[in-house]
């Protein structure tokens, strides 16, 4: 199935690949420091003392050792911040999805205030009538919860998400355990803080990938053909504000809805309306 790349949906994705290279940058970066640290093994020197270039070094008056440590922790650390930062991104395109509905006149601004993480892809598949791929909603529901404990529980869960980790369905616990190499069953107990390794990360990087691509395929489907043609004339405008004159526009548009809004196979008599609604 083809993607609509409308503008949202392009700024969405590029922020999903800025924010994943940076996390693995970040991961990798910890290990390379930390094996690089194994050089002075032995030393009783300070880092400032040993790296006095880097930024911020004084920050951390160390011996090499402790900063081993430290990084060696390092993981557990960034997967805290990471996890919600992902978890983030996508509930932000969640709510733009919600705006090309409301635009659409498909659902209203009380409904849309009355969604929160915990309802909002429901409210979607009730409003464009499809369903989201069932795995990747429980995945996706389990490290919100998990999120939830980190951030407002001190990391300890609770006995609903301990029964939760262990009540996947089988199909959504074997990719949860492709991805990440264990059940979330043994991450997730009473009395043990919550922690993000690399698998998990990974994992809810593919999951809001999965979500947000369906949500799209759902999006090109149930707005109306006259919504899409406006958005895709506006985004033309927006991308060439320098092409004032008629006849360069349309031309142009041609080759921009190929580019971006192919799967929408829009007609020329649409995007005719939708210039003379523009007021072209």
């Amino acid at each position: 199935m083809t993607i609509v790349h409308f503008p949202e949906y392009r700024a969405y994705d590029q922020e999903r690949v800025r924010a994943s290279d940076a996390m693995m940058a970040l991961l990798a970066g910890s290990r390379l420091a930390e094996n690089t640290l194994r050089l002075t093994d032995g030393s009783t020197r300070l880092l400032p003392e040993i790296f006095p270039a880097v930024p911020h070094i004084r920050r951390m008056n160390l011996t090499t050792a402790n900063a081993r440590s430290l990084l060696s922790q390092a993981e557990r650390h960034l997967g805290a911040m990471a996890v919600p930062y992902a978890l983030a991104i996508h509930e932000d395109f969640v709510k733009t999805c919600f705006g090309l509905l409301l635009r659409d006149g498909q659902i209203s601004p009380a409904e849309i205030r009355s969604a929160d993480a915990s309802s909002m892809h429901r409210l979607f598949e009730q409003k464009v009538g499809k369903q989201l791929p069932g795995d990747s909603i429980e995945q996706y529901h389990l490290i919100r919860r998990m999120r939830n404990a980190v951030i407002h529980a001190g990391g300890k869960p609770k006995q609903g998400l301990v029964t939760a980790a262990s009540s996947l369905s089988p199909s959504a616990l074997a990719q949860w355990m492709k991805v990440t190499g264990e059940s979330p069953a043994t991450r997730v107990k009473l009395g043990v803080p919550v922690t993000f390794s690399h698998g998990e990360l990974v994992l809810t990087l593919a999951v809001t990938k999965r979500i947000s691509q369906e949500m799209n395929f759902a999006l090109r489907d149930s707005l109306s053909r006259d919504t899409w043609a406006d958005v895709a004339l506006e985004d033309f405008i927006a991308e060439h504000p320098q092409l004032v004159h008629i006849a360069q526009r349309k031309r142009k548009l041609v080759g921009f809805l190929r580019s971006y809004y192919q799967a929408l196979n829009l007609t020329e008599a649409e995007a005719a309306s939708a210039m003379q609604r523009a007021g072209w």
